[in-house]
């Protein structure tokens, strides 16, 4: 498998820790100044804690769906095959249009790929690396030969924000949703027959997977006990220093117990960008951080776009070059932590 090409798109409105803080106290008028006051104090805490200074969000007049067809276009341009080349597409971004039919076979319609299957991969903020491997399997096998890995993770502060602090204790689970930024993503990888590697190694921890989770509808007929009263329909809640904590502990331990892992010293190294200092924690636990390559101070936590961002941005500041042997780690609600290898 070779990754022929990895492009993005970001949305056009910049949103800053200010942005945040002026969103939180208008939805919070009903306050009393002090209490206006210690939350923005609260929540700056927290932003800061986290690393968090800019993202890019859906401004009026944009859709997610444009701004992923986007990102196909130039994938498949830098990559030199038109639509009709394209014999997969698989959708990985949490955000989604739609849950019948996949969201993947909306855009293969909207691209012009006339003759492919098309499917969704859903694995939260794992979902492109879960769709890398999975592509990795179908082109191994010989079943296609060119597949296109879309995310667009744009529209999660329209749908799933949560400006509105009800109660005592509800901030400290909606602060992870301040963090959050948007993109769209479009990656090609095509069969080949050169000898490099790809490894992927994906462990998932459910002890603490109700610890992160952004509900549908339905979720209480397949919420494993009650209902957490905390928990509503289509917004984002998560227990944020535990899940990082968490995430954290579960990514140095199932990296320092695999060989193969620890055996490879990589020229650079991708990571999940919840948060910009327990990235930097792990990279120096792991002795990587002279190699390891960020996105989140400068656009939030963008879910499951995260990794073909930072490729696309490493690309484009020369830091990414063909031949670069690449490390990628991801924490993930689930608890999932996983890992891949290979050579670019």
């Amino acid at each position: 498998m070779r990754i022929a090409a990895v492009q993005h798109v970001i949305p056009s409105r910049v949103m800053t820790n200010d942005d945040v803080l002026a969103a939180i106290r208008g939805a919070n008028a009903h306050l009393d100044e002090p209490a206006l006051v210690a939350l923005e104090r609260d929540v700056t805490t927290f932003l800061t804690a986290a690393g968090t200074e800019i993202r890019y969000v859906l401004d009026e007049g944009e859709r997610a769906i444009d701004l992923v067809a986007a990102a196909a276009r130039r994938a498949l341009t830098a990559a030199d095959l038109s639509p009709g080349a394209i014999d997969l597409v698989i959708y990985a971004g949490v955000a989604r249009g739609w849950l019948e039919p996949s969201t993947a076979s909306v855009l293969q319609g909207v691209l012009g790929i006339s003759h492919a299957s098309a499917f969704d991969v859903l694995d939260a903020c794992a979902g492109w690396l879960r769709a890398l491997q999975v592509a990795h399997g179908f082109l191994h096998s010989g079943t296609y030969r060119n597949v296109l890995i879309l995310n667009g993770e744009c529209g999660l502060y329209r749908r799933y924000g949560h400006y509105v602090i009800e109660g005592e204790g509800a901030l400290a689970h909606q602060l992870a949703g301040y963090t959050i930024g948007e993109a769209a993503t479009a990656t090609v990888v095509t069969a080949d027959d050169s000898t490099s590697e790809y490894y992927f190694d994906f462990q998932t921890f459910p002890e603490s997977g109700m610890i992160c989770v952004l509900p549908s509808s339905a979720a209480e007929d397949f919420w494993p006990g009650p209902m957490d009263e905390r928990v509503h329909t289509g917004r984002f809640f998560a227990i944020s220093q535990r899940l990082l904590d968490n995430c954290a502990r579960k990514i140095i331990s199932t990296y320092e117990a695999n060989p193969r892992l620890r055996g490879q010293r990589p020229t650079i190294c991708f990571g999940h960008s919840a948060g910009e200092k327990v990235a930097q924690l792990i990279g120096r636990r792991l002795g990587l951080s002279d190699v390891f390559f960020g996105t989140h101070r400068a656009y939030g936590n963008t879910v499951s776009a995260s990794i073909p961002l930072a490729m696309s941005l490493a690309q484009e500041q020369g830091r990414l070059k063909r031949g670069d042997d690449v490390l990628v780690i991801v924490g993930s609600a689930g608890i999932t932590v996983a890992f891949a290898t290979f050579k670019y």
